[in-house]
């Protein structure tokens, strides 16, 4: 119970109990009936008060109070430059089909989704207190980076069309706005949108209270009201670019198949319009990645890059009895931990290894050429892989172990090594020693963890 657990947590070592309220409600009580002593109390307390002292809180309570720092440290065009640059980082080019990406800046444009024009959600969750007003939604972004761009703008759908789960995810305010027009009259003034566009750009995926803390959702599938617009938009037969929206990753493997590109936005922030248009314009080339794995559908999750092998690890992508396979879909994820696609392509090449053997708590270093292939200039995020080939406890498929962030130009080659240390080769044995073990290690370069040009040294 409360009491019970309460008295196990002040006795390990926690200080402070945040909204459980076990400490203030039942402490008395357990220190009554000699569960906690009244020194366990007195540890908490002092540590607590000597992090407020180092604060400076003793000598000014409200130092971090001042009524006149938002007007100065907040929103300001310095702060405004550094989310636009932030965000424009994360952003993750999951299909670039056709390459029609990077767009013209002058092009005609039909602007369409529940999210495209939506101040609200640009914000994403844990920030109840920031005024989504303040943002700036892709419409507008458009407009600034482009204002030679023939931009026309329609809805398209509502984000959902559940009144429920609308009314949930309005906790903090209105983020899923339920439009009183029907859904096919606000998909055919979509249609009527796009007739006269070169490109269409349709944004996209969740609302911003769809993901995060008591946010869960039993299928992470795009919302049904927006896969009806996107099809049909895709029945056009005109490029149709999904800026997708998400707090979390997706099962999209639908949408994927469609002749679309995809650009994986998250939750941008103040700046997401400015962002995202610096993007799709070319302004900036996509360097971001991804740091899950993305299911393609929910019956696969679990599924992470560093998973152990079952007993029965299926060899090929390809079905076998008793094997660890799926009878109704592909073993491996949508898209790889590490994945993200650039407007240029990047080759691997001369893995080398410094040292062939190596002794205990001895370093290794891998170095690899990363050349720039294509036609624009840009940053790639380079990944190194360690597979542990033989060990007592069964080891993960690989794991990351290191990774730089590299700008090429055009044609630009560059030598890339990453160290390994001797305790990136450690675990923690059936006796939870830290130890590595002699045997032969396989490394994987490239810039995903799919990564399959390698190398092997081995640890005496």
């Amino acid at each position: 119970d409360l009491q019970a657990v309460s008295a196990q947590a002040i006795n390990a070592g926690l200080d402070m109990d945040m909204v459980g309220e076990g400490f203030l409600t039942t402490l008395k009580k357990s220190v009554q009936e000699g569960k906690v002593t009244e020194e366990a109390i007195t540890i908490a307390c002092r540590r607590i008060l000597t992090a407020k002292h180092q604060l400076g809180l003793f000598d000014d309570p409200y130092k971090y109070s001042d009524t006149s720092r938002p007007k100065k440290d907040i929103l300001t065009a310095e702060n405004r430059a550094a989310a636009r640059k932030i965000a424009t980082q994360s952003f993750v080019l999951l299909k670039n089909e056709n390459n029609v990406l990077p767009l013209q800046k002058d092009a005609k444009i039909a602007l369409v989704g529940p999210l495209a024009n939506d101040k609200n959600n640009m914000l994403g969750t844990w920030a109840p207190t920031g005024d989504p007003q303040l943002s700036i939604p892709v419409l507008e972004g458009l407009k600034n980076v482009a204002p030679k761009a023939k931009i026309t703008y329609a809805k398209g759908a509502n984000i959902t069309n559940d009144p429920e789960l609308a009314s949930r995810a309005n906790v903090f305010g209105l983020r899923v706005d339920i439009d009183k027009r029907s859904p096919d009259a606000m998909i055919a003034e979509a249609l009527q949108n796009t007739k006269n566009a070169d490109v269409i750009i349709a944004v996209v995926g969740e609302a911003s209270e769809f993901a995060g803390e008591a946010a869960s959702r039993t299928e992470i599938s795009i919302p049904k009201s927006q896969k009806k617009l996107i099809n049909a938009l895709a029945d056009t037969g005109k490029p149709v670019v999904l800026v997708l929206f998400s707090g979390r990753p997706l099962t999209i493997a639908e949408e994927f198949n469609l002749p679309v590109s995809i650009l994986q936005v998250w939750n941008p922030g103040v700046e997401a319009g400015n962002a995202i248009a610096d993007v799709l314009f070319g302004d900036y080339n996509p360097s971001g990645k991804l740091t899950a794995s993305w299911p393609r559908n929910v019956g696969q999750i679990p599924i992470y890059h560093s998973m152990k092998y079952t007993g029965r690890p299926a060899p090929t992508h390809t079905f076998e009895k008793f094997k660890s396979n799926y009878l109704d879909s592909e073993l491996s994820p949508l898209f790889p931990f590490g994945y993200g696609l650039s407007y240029t392509t990047f080759e691997y090449s001369a893995i080398a290894v410094d040292k062939k053997k190596i002794a205990q708590d001895e370093a290794v270093n891998i170095s690899f050429t990363v050349k720039n292939t294509g036609n624009y200039d840009g940053e790639e995020v380079v990944q190194l892989y360690l597979k542990d080939e033989v060990r007592s406890i069964t080891p993960p498929k690989r794991q990351l172990k290191g990774f730089k962030k590299i700008f090429l130009k055009t044609g630009e080659s560059q030598r890339v090594t990453i160290p390994l240390s001797a305790n990136d080769l450690k675990f923690y044995n059936s006796e939870l020693k830290f130890v590595a073990e002699p045997g032969k290690f396989i490394v994987f370069v490239g810039g995903n963890s799919n990564a399959e040009m390698s190398t092997e040294f081995e640890l005496e």
